[in-house]
């Protein structure tokens, strides 16, 4: 086994795309970091990708490391020591892990083994993929943001970042970015943006909603129901599948995701850690 890290995405894609191939929607999140980063729509995030290679050096496993932040892609469950060793041993910091359950809490635990920390879980999530959409009606109207909602896109992502407790800021150029590559919509009632809609670009197939965020004043009027209905049927139409990540401690947005077309495909964790 041969454990590489590596800041380069261009070189990391180019080396572990076979890879991601064999199963893109499991790795969604690695994907599309790579891809925001190659296009430059990541703003100032430093992000580290780590790969698993068995003894004839093809990849078998995969990582990323942003602001201490841990993403686990498939890794092989006798890696998993190996990887945080790893991380330990380049002087990386770790403050957080998710990842598939049973890999992510085996992280965890190696971590606090090894460090003498602590960890708990402090949220779990689903993965959804669209099966057959339905678009419900809503008051308003889907509109892709321009540069000139610049500001209230920031405000609406923060107040999504601050409501998920997300340790990640999208800065202004990474927001400019997303919104210039049209990826990023809006729900407008009566002129006013009440619900905001972002999308990744489609990588290997598949392009991930989210994030999903309409202020406490505005719920309860369907918008985001429907932005998110209208932005996944506009990805289906680009020949690309949608995908999307929900709090499994909501289920209110559980519901509503399914009622829209949504199918569960499988659920992760996220620990925070501490020396």
């Amino acid at each position: 086994m041969r454990i590489d890290i590596t800041a380069d995405a261009a070189r990391f894609m180019a080396e572990v795309e076979p890879f991601l191939r064999c199963d893109p929607l499991r790795h969604t999140v690695i994907a599309s970091t790579l891809a925001n980063l190659i296009s430059g729509r990541s703003g100032s995030m430093v992000t580290q990708f780590l790969s698993v290679r068995d003894h004839a050096g093809a990849v078998v496993g995969l990582a990323q490391s942003t602001n201490g932040a841990v993403y686990l892609g498939e890794v092989p469950p006798h890696c998993i020591s190996a990887v945080v060793d790893t991380f330990a041993g380049r002087d990386i910091a770790v403050r957080s892990v998710e990842g598939e359950r049973v890999g992510a809490a085996a992280f965890a635990e190696h971590w606090s083994t090894t460090t003498s920390g602590t960890y708990r879980e402090t949220y779990t999530t689903r993965l959804f993929r669209l099966g057959s959409p339905y678009v419900p009606e809503a008051p308003g109207a889907p509109r892709l943001a321009t540069v000139d909602d610049l500001a209230v896109c920031l405000a609406l992502i923060e107040g999504f970042r601050v409501e998920a407790d997300a340790p990640q800021r999208l800065d202004e150029t990474a927001v400019r970015r997303r919104i210039e590559a049209g990826t990023t919509w809006l729900w407008a009632h009566n002129g006013t943006p009440v619900t905001l809609v972002a999308r990744q670009a489609a990588v290997l197939g598949w392009a991930r909603i989210g994030p999903v965020y309409t202020p406490p004043r505005y719920r309860g009027n369907g918008f985001a129901s429907a932005l998110t209905a209208t932005v996944a049927s506009r990805i289906r139409a680009e020949g690309a599948d949608a995908c999307l990540f929900t709090d499994l401690a909501n289920p209110t947005s559980n519901k509503i995701y399914q009622r829209i077309g949504f199918e569960p495909v499988r659920d992760f964790a996220h620990y925070a850690l501490a020396d």
